[in-house]
Parts: C-alpha cells; structure tokens; sequence
C-alpha cells in the first residue's frame, strides 16, 4: 500500500497512534512531577524500565512503517531526502515516540541525581518534558552553577 493511501484511509488510525504515542510517557513525568518522592515512582521511573518499554512501542511503530507500506528508499543523506523519509506518516510518529523516549530518559536520570543531592527539580523536569534539551540546559547551568559555588566554599573553608 502506498503512502498516500495510509494518509486518506488512515488519517483516524494515524492520528490515533500520534495520541497513543504522546500520551504513552505521560504517567511516568506525572509520577515524577507530582509524587517525586514515592515509592511508586522510584520503581516505576527507572532508567531501565520505562525507557525500553516505550521503546518497544518505537520498534513496533517501525515494524508497522516496513510492514503496511514498506520504508521508503533513502537515497542518501542530505536534508531533503532525510526529511522525506521520515515524513512518511508511521515513521514520523516513530520519530515522534523516539523523541518522547529519549527525553523521558533524560528526565528519569535527572530525577535521580537530583533525588540523591535532594534538589527540588520539577521545573526542569516539567521543561524536559515540554522542550526537551533546554530543560536538560536549564539542569545543566544549575549543576555547573553548585559545583563552581562548591569550589568556592572549599576554598573559603
């Protein structure tokens, strides 16, 4: 079956998967951003939990892609055909899912170092969620920030 009829007999289906997709990591940022210190989020939110199991989620959606329409031929990498393989409409929602994983990871380990130095990081988290590396910047200057005011404390003491 070719792309565009995906597109018109599936556009439901399609856009059905895209909200299945975004809402799959949902649970685990509202566990972190609510209940950051329960016990059900500590076993829930771990690097090697709800990341692959999302990413089995992602290698269906590939599964499917090669499956419904077969992936398309990439004909090499320069922008404009990287940018029209992915904009086949399963590979773009794989790519969205690839997104969401990898920034619930980036997430999940912020959560945990900040749970070992008992920082307070909802803010970052809650911007890794909805942007993605500015909140990792976000956490990041605030990491360098303690550490150089460490630097300062050692040497004053």
């Amino acid at each position: 079956m070719s792309t565009w009829m995906v597109e018109f007999w599936g556009s439901e289906e399609l856009n059905l998967l895209f909200w299945i997709a975004t809402a799959s990591s949902a649970p685990f940022w509202v566990l972190m951003l609510v209940w950051p210190k329960a016990k059900v989020t500590r076993v829930l939110c771990r690097l090697w939990l709800a990341p692959p199991l999302l990413g089995l989620f992602y290698l269906y959606l590939l599964y499917l892609a090669n499956d419904v329409t077969g992936l398309p031929k990439l004909e090499g990498v320069e922008m404009k055909n990287v940018r029209r393989f992915w904009a086949h409409p399963i590979l773009f929602i794989a790519l969205w899912m690839h997104r969401l994983v990898m920034d619930l990871f980036v997430g999940i380990w912020i959560a945990r170092f900040a749970r070992f130095r008992a920082w307070e990081v909802r803010i970052e988290l809650l911007l890794v969620w909805l942007l993605g590396p500015l909140g990792a910047m976000v956490f990041a200057v605030r990491y360098w920030i303690s550490v150089l005011l460490g630097k300062i404390e050692r040497k004053r003491g």
